[in-house]
């Protein structure tokens, strides 16, 4: 590791412990069904740890329409270098449920996830 490569894996870690979001990913295995389709399957959880949760976009429509379709929010999930993060990992809570859908490049100091938020019907 470079000296370059420490000092951008301290800061993305200071940045990160400035407001941390606290979660336990619990990861999603893809099986394919008897009947072709696909389903994701939950996973033992990971030990909780410390992400920077970061909207993508400021967007200020209702998350439900007035006919009752969903719409998702994107984030960016920010995690040090070495945090378990994968596609497919998945949390919930009272807000809805969250789920990692891509990995952005990371340049080795940092983990990075497009998440989707789904939200509860109500």
């Amino acid at each position: 590791m470079t000296v370059q490569q420490d000092i951008q894996r301290r800061m993305t870690r200071e940045f990160i412990a400035q407001d941390p979001t606290t979660i336990a990913l619990i990861p999603q295995q893809l099986e394919v069904q008897l009947s072709g389709s696909k389903k994701l399957v939950a996973q033992d959880p990971r030990e909780p740890q410390d992400f920077k949760l970061i909207p993508m976009t400021f967007d200020q429509r209702p998350t439900v329409t007035a006919d009752g379709v969903e719409r998702i929010i994107s984030y960016t999930l920010l995690g040090a270098h070495d945090c378990a993060l994968e596609v497919w990992d998945t949390w919930s809570n009272d807000e809805g449920t969250f789920l990692v859908v891509a990995m952005a490049p990371g340049h080795g100091y940092e983990k990075k996830g497009l998440v989707e938020h789904h939200l509860p019907v109500r």
